[in-house]
């Protein structure tokens, strides 16, 4: 990973504008970083995405569906209710553990890339 920022100490010293200088390396550590992660920022919203488009799915039409199934084969009330309550309670728990999970990720990647953005900047 050195190599790739070793371009940043070309600046001979008395040409140094050190404000300048440390903006553009440090955009430019950002940006490969950037590059680099990609496949992971992409793994990232598509998790998010899925998580999202199965919660919704859920609820829109999972539920129901369950529930006018129960209500056809005349399921006392209480019962249905019941039933229904805590079906949603763990499908909402479920989705807590999928979304703590993916938040993980995300923290560990960020952290991952803080890391390298912070070596990269004190090579500049």
């Amino acid at each position: 990973m050195a190599d790739l920022f070793s371009q940043f100490k070309r600046v001979t010293p008395e040409n140094r504008n050190l404000t300048a200088d440390t903006l553009l390396a440090y955009e430019e550590a950002y940006m490969k970083l950037l590059k680099n992660y990609a496949a992971e920022i992409q793994a990232i919203e598509q998790m998010m995405e899925q998580l999202r488009k199965e919660r919704e799915s859920f609820y829109l039409q999972k539920l129901p569906q369950i529930k006018e199934r129960m209500l056809q084969e005349e399921i006392d009330g209480a019962v249905l209710n019941e039933w229904l309550t805590e079906l949603q309670e763990n499908m909402e728990r479920s989705f807590r553990i999928s979304e703590s999970l993916i938040q993980h990720y995300v923290t560990d990647n960020l952290a991952e890339f803080n890391r390298k953005l912070q070596i990269a900047m004190e090579q500049v």
